[in-house]
């Protein structure tokens, strides 16, 4: 992932009927986030499956379901974590929704990472920075 671009995600985990989602500390109240994990294949998510306490469901990730909640959310910032290893990854990467929903489209391999999200000193939530590659 040094060029800025990540394999595309294909897969969500949820937990019961919602994707499994990171903790993110919230610095500014008027931005809103959804934010959620995505895998590029099994053996990615199996990683983190192995890693969690949670039972945790394998789900294609659906353009229509990332197309439904950019209506939903509005303004709210939209995000895809990218193949992370574990909720105690130090940092990890992510894609928007709609980059997400351009590379499905496009049936592409990769995906432009857009933010990095980086866990707090008490190693519970993640700080969201924009990255520029």
């Amino acid at each position: 992932m040094v060029d800025g671009s990540a394999k595309t995600p294909r897969y969500v985990l949820n937990e019961g009927l919602s994707p499994t989602r990171p903790r993110v500390s919230h610095a500014r109240t008027d931005i809103h986030e959804n934010i959620i994990y995505g895998f590029s294949d099994k053996p990615q998510y199996d990683v983190y499956i192995t890693a969690s306490h949670l039972a945790l469901t394998p789900y294609p990730l659906v353009r229509g379901f990332l197309e439904n909640q950019i209506k939903l959310d509005g303004d709210s910032l939209r995000l895809v974590v990218l193949d992370a290893a574990s909720v105690t990854q130090q940092f990890v990467y992510a894609a928007t929704f709609s980059s997400v929903i351009e590379s499905l489209l496009r049936s592409s391999d990769s995906v432009a990472v857009t933010h990095r999200l980086i866990l707090d000193g008490s190693g519970v939530e993640y700080r969201i920075e924009t990255c520029s590659f």
